[in-house]
């Protein structure tokens, strides 16, 4: 995660640093763009994605958290029904076995998401330099003089937003 912030920062500078100056904000248009959307929205990240999920271990590890949530459900729709008929101890006991299976599903889930992250954090340095390219040239044909991430901007009008031109000049470079 800290990798993938510091390749999101070093492609902000870039970004910044491609102005021209106070001049080139107001004589260009302003635009937005989330760096990590664009990538991850890639063709090549979409498949890389789908032959993760088709490896062994990933796999094995969805079906198992599937079945821990089927599991929990199943004991919170018991506990709920036999609450009133359950002595203290029964209660703490179930409350544990619950706590316990909840342990359970959220420690397959950050190895799922940990798995994920760095097969993402590899792809986004390994388009990096093509990213980099990518966005240069869109600043330069769209006459943008100003591109802020848009995940720091609190509201954008979509027409501003080149997050979908990118990835498609990615897909097209790849």
């Amino acid at each position: 995660m800290v990798k993938l912030y510091k390749v999101v920062v070093l492609m902000g500078v870039l970004l910044a640093s491609s102005l021209a100056g106070a001049q080139a904000a107001v004589q260009g248009k302003i635009a937005v763009l989330d760096p990590q959307l664009a990538i991850i929205s890639t063709d090549e990240a979409q498949k890389r994605l789908k032959s993760l999920d088709a490896q062994p271990d990933f796999d094995a590890n969805k079906k198992s958290l599937d079945k821990m949530k089927k599991e929990y459900e199943d004991m919170v729709k018991t506990l709920q029904k036999d609450v009133a008929t359950l002595s203290p101890e029964q209660k703490e006991a179930q409350g544990k076995k619950l706590e316990g299976k909840r342990s359970d599903m959220e420690f397959v889930a950050r190895k799922l998401q940990a798995s994920q992250q760095d097969l993402l954090q590899n792809l986004m340095q390994e388009m990096e330099p093509k990213f980099k390219k990518v966005v240069s040239d869109l600043i330069k044909s769209d006459n943008i003089g100003l591109l802020l991430d848009a995940r720091a901007v609190m509201h954008v009008d979509n027409s501003f937003n080149i997050t979908s031109k990118v990835t498609e000049q990615l897909n097209k470079a790849n």
